[in-house]
């Protein structure tokens, strides 16, 4: 029995106590505790905490502590005096596991916090303390025993939840705000060990934003023993992100190993959450790895990528660690449209078989005055990154151009783009180029090769525009220097040389006809070009240009029909987009032989030249007086003159007649001379006796009359 009492007593005594500390703690006043509380915070931060509530305790077995109206002072510099505001705090601690060393919130309430993030014009942080404790003396201090690493206590937050809070970061470089606004945010674990899951609702920069997924153990985030996994469902700005991995070491960010997706149904509603205006548009859906193999290394693979009916697969990889980051990538598409990536123009669309642009939103576009923009060229970019990129596609489609199995190297160091080689077959023939561009301050410096070999002219047009106007295989060979601030800068500096040539062919003669629009609509029929059918046959068409300091020089520019032969001369200013061409037409129907028959118009119809001037941008064709009299002269005393280059008859007589003129301007503008100098030679070797000169004036009375309006 005197045991039974001993308990009984032993056990009153207990309870007497546990009544005695319920009474104590219940009636301390925890206010007191504020001062103490304020000073330790001041003295590890530098700040002041401010609790403008009382601190109440709620006692049990999972006591809980709250507090009303906590605030935390900014950094001096900063917008505003408090860095952090909360209208209630509350935390809730079980006891048992306390017993064991751990620290177990089974509640972390906040409510209405309010914090600011921000950095000051150099860049400075307002997360940077500073402590208040100064060394108080520098004497060599002795030598103490090296204390171990104190083991802190594991935390686990069975449930944390924050209600009508917002977090505001404000760039003080850029002067550029992000704020997140959340109606809710949840999370919650079982455990120490357990998975933490979370979901999020509110609002980034205006836009709705909602999050849902689980994140590792917060015992994991201060070891790297195990990988720690990440599952998450991000959508805002109309794009959903998708992140499902695991990182090694959270704190430093290392042993990354995340696969993403992220997808949208168009890719403008990005523009608002990057600040920027993107010259991509449609529906996006993108997908890979992130890994970092090494220190400051990231690396994508698997990627996939598809922006409406454009698609790029490969890796890429980008190194920080340099004085700018690298980035190399190995890429593969099938399809890339790059004219939706391009600024809408009027007139760039496809065109309907009427000869009109698909779209009459071009009637509404002002002309403008200048082909070459003149904006500053963004030479800061090439110094942004390093870069080596190769790139195989099976098609890209630009505004003018479909390029079929591309191959692409591009290499970017220290401000200096090479593309070298660029290889395509277009449009069934081959093309080959290369280019270099370095940026020079604000002065681009550039050289470009091109040649193109069998270019089918009209697969092209059907393949970019969807129309059938033009037939015939094109050889092109373009070699040009040039440096400047702006396109109009480079053209304007030009020097180099381009041939361009085409053989047998036709073109559709509706567009033809377009051509007699500024001068009389009988201009087409006058050249020889407009035979009545749908289309014209051409024989050749060739041009030449020496380029000098933005002047582009002719050495060969013929258009050779079964009708007439169209050769011209002049030169193109670069500079100023201004046109100054001679256009000579020769008829090929009985002036000069009588093996070729006669003349089917009058002499002042046939003699006109006709002058191609006004600008690039505004073009204008007019008959040119001065060259018209000349070649009236020249026709009355038996010889047919080409044009301004003065060839000799026998290049447009007899069955020679195409082949003649077409290889003469050819190895001119191969040769980068004029033809005249090949056509003085021609005149030399050619042979027989000339056509009597009644054949060749026959009708020459009533052609006068007409040329001088009698």
């Amino acid at each position: 029995m005197r045991w039974k009492w001993i308990i009984i007593g032993f056990c009153g005594v207990i309870v007497l106590l546990i009544i005695a500390v319920y009474v104590i703690l219940s009636t301390y006043d925890f206010n007191s505790l504020k001062p103490q509380i304020t000073k330790e915070v001041r003295d590890a931060t530098g700040r002041e905490l401010t609790l403008g509530g009382d601190i109440r305790l709620k006692i049990g077995l999972t006591p809980g502590l709250m507090v009303e109206n906590v605030g935390f002072q900014n950094a001096p510099w900063g917008s505003r005096p408090e860095m952090a505001k909360i209208k209630q705090f509350e935390v809730q601690v079980a006891l048992v596991p306390l017993i064991f060393g751990n620290i177990e919130l089974k509640r972390l309430i906040l409510v209405e916090p309010d914090i600011l993030i921000e950095t000051d014009r150099s860049g400075k942080s307002n997360l940077e303390f500073e402590t208040q404790k100064k060394a108080i003396s520098e004497k060599p201090k002795e030598e103490i025993p090296q204390k171990k690493e104190m083991k802190l206590p594991a935390l686990v937050v069975n449930e944390f939840r924050i209600s009508k809070g917002q977090l505001t970061y404000r760039d003080g470089r850029s002067g550029k705000t992000m704020v997140a606004a959340l109606d809710s945010l949840t999370a919650n674990a079982s455990g120490l060990e357990s998975p933490v899951k979370l979901r999020l609702k509110g609002a980034y920069n205006g836009e709705p934003l909602e999050a849902e997924g689980t994140i590792g153990p917060l015992a994991a985030l201060t070891g790297a023993a195990r990988p720690w996994p990440l599952n998450m469902t991000v959508k805002t700005f109309g794009a959903t992100l998708a992140l499902d991995g695991t990182i090694k070491d959270v704190l430093a960010q290392r042993g990354i190993d995340l696969g993403f997706v992220i997808k949208g149904s168009d890719l403008a509603t990005l523009e608002k959450a990057l600040g920027k205006s993107l010259p991509l548009k449609g529906p996006f859906d993108v997908s890979g790895r992130l890994s970092d193999p090494a220190a400051k290394t990231y690396r994508i693979s698997d990627l996939k990528a598809a922006l409406g009916e454009s698609d790029l697969a490969g890796t890429a990889e980008v190194q920080m660690g340099g004085q700018r980051p690298t980035v190399t990538a190995v890429l593969t598409s099938h399809r890339l449209d790059i004219r939706s990536m391009l600024p809408e123009s009027g007139g760039s669309g496809p065109v309907k078989s009427g000869g009109k642009p698909a779209s009459e939103s071009a009637k509404a576009t002002p002309k403008r005055d200048k082909i070459f923009p003149d904006e500053p060229l963004p030479l800061d970019a090439l110094g942004l990154v390093n870069a080596d990129v190769k790139i195989q596609s099976g098609q890209v489609l630009l505004p003018m151009i479909a390029l079929n199995n591309l191959s692409l190297s591009m290499n970017l160091k220290n401000g200096t783009l090479d593309v070298k080689p660029l290889k395509a077959v277009m449009a069934g023939g081959t093309l080959d180029a290369q280019l270099d561009l370095q940026g020079q301050g604000k002065v681009a410096v550039l050289s470009a090769a091109m040649k193109i070999e069998q270019l089918d002219i009209g697969l092209m047009l059907k393949e970019v525009k969807g129309i059938e106007t033009m037939e015939g295989r094109l050889d092109a060979d373009m070699n040009i220097k040039g440096r400047g601030s702006s396109v109009a800068g480079l053209m304007g500096s030009l020097d180099g040389k381009s041939v361009v040539a085409m053989g047998k062919g036709k073109i559709d003669s509706k567009y033809i006809d377009l051509l007699g629009g500024s001068i009389g609509s009988e201009l087409p029929k006058l050249l020889g070009l407009s035979s009545g059918s749908q289309f014209t046959a051409v024989n050749c068409l060739v041009s030449g240009f020496n380029i000098k300091d933005g002047h582009a020089d002719t050495t060969a520019l013929v258009l050779d029909t079964d009708q007439m032969s169209v050769i011209g001369d002049g030169e193109i200013d670069l500079k100023n987009e201004t046109l100054n061409l001679a256009l000579n037409p020769s008829p090929k129907g009985g002036i000069g032989s009588s093996s070729v028959g006669k003349v089917t118009a009058s002499l002042g119809e046939l003699a006109k030249a006709f002058k191609l001037s006004g600008t690039l941008a505004h073009p204008s064709l007019g008959i040119d007086t001065t060259q018209t009299a000349i070649t009236v002269g020249k026709m009355v005393g038996g010889t047919a003159l080409l044009g301004p280059i003065g060839l000799a008859a026998p290049l447009i007589s007899g069955s020679q007649t195409n082949q003649n003129l077409c290889s003469t301007a050819l190895e001119a503008a191969r040769k980068g001379v004029k033809m005249s100098s090949l056509g003085k030679q021609e005149k030399k070797q050619a042979t027989g006796p000339a056509a009597p000169a009644e054949e060749g004036i026959k009708g020459l009375g009533k052609g006068l009359e007409k040329l001088f309006g009698k």
